[in-house]
């Protein structure tokens, strides 16, 4: 079966109450994916109220309560508490879409990071189709969100597999291989030149959080598989 692209039931299905603690810690880092992907998402009203209001930083701040590792907010400004709609959309529009010299100099699409953005897109493709997924029509395989949509949806299924009783080393190994070979290094890149240009404190804290816990998850993950690989 092939299941369109999107992350609405994962956040739904999260909401169960987890049967043990490993499945707990699966069920949080999968939050933290889908929370920082929707902060990527072109600000409309709706996200700038849950961004200004707290309602975001407070769902982030407890999902990390609840994660098998330690990240910290304190110097991560997640709350753009003094930005108008227009600023904030003015910003990521800065960063993210158009720049000021004709190209946004800092793309949410990892293929504009690499030397030749059409095998980026066909390995990611790959990564999707082996799951049976599929995009919603509009959006590409490259961008941000649907990278980090991607990780909330491997993390679901890890809680899954502990819930059900079965082994979660194919999906951690998935998780793995996908961060080493594609979010990582996008965040990596995405985060130096975000810091390059002087962005808003806001923009500057989501993107330090996302690639914060993209490597301390990828951490956590190696270590999990080096337990199972030794036991």
């Amino acid at each position: 079966m092939t299941y369109h692209f999107t992350p609405t039931h994962l956040m739904q299905e999260e909401t169960r109450e987890p049967r043990s603690a490993e499945e707990a810690q699966a069920q949080a880092r999968s939050r933290v994916y889908g929370l920082v992907g929707r902060a990527f998402a072109p600000p409309n009203d709706t996200l700038y109220e849950e961004l200004t209001g707290g309602a975001w930083e407070r769902q982030v701040a407890e999902a990390l309560a609840a994660l098998p590792f330690s990240l910290s907010l304190a110097d991560l400004t997640l709350r753009p508490e003094k930005l108008g709609s227009k600023d904030l959309q003015a910003e990521y529009v800065r960063l993210f879409e158009v720049g000021v010299m004709g190209g946004p100099p800092c793309s949410l699409f990892a293929g504009h990071h690499e030397s030749d953005r059409l095998r980026v897109m066909e390995e990611l493709v790959r990564f999707y189709s082996f799951f049976d997924l599929r995009l919603t029509p509009g959006r590409m395989p490259d961008h941000l969100t649907v990278e980090l949509e991607f990780m909330q949806f491997l993390t679901f299924r890890e809680a899954e597999a502990i819930e059900q009783g079965d082994d979660r080393e194919s999906c951690l190994r998935a998780q793995r291989d996908f961060l080493e070979r594609q979010l990582g290094r996008f965040l990596a890149r995405l985060s130096d030149k975000v810091r390059a240009h002087k962005p808003l404190p806001f923009f500057e804290g989501l993107v330090e959080l996302g690639h914060g816990f993209a490597q301390e998850d990828h951490g956590y993950i190696v270590a999990a598989l080096s337990g199972v690989e030794s036991s």
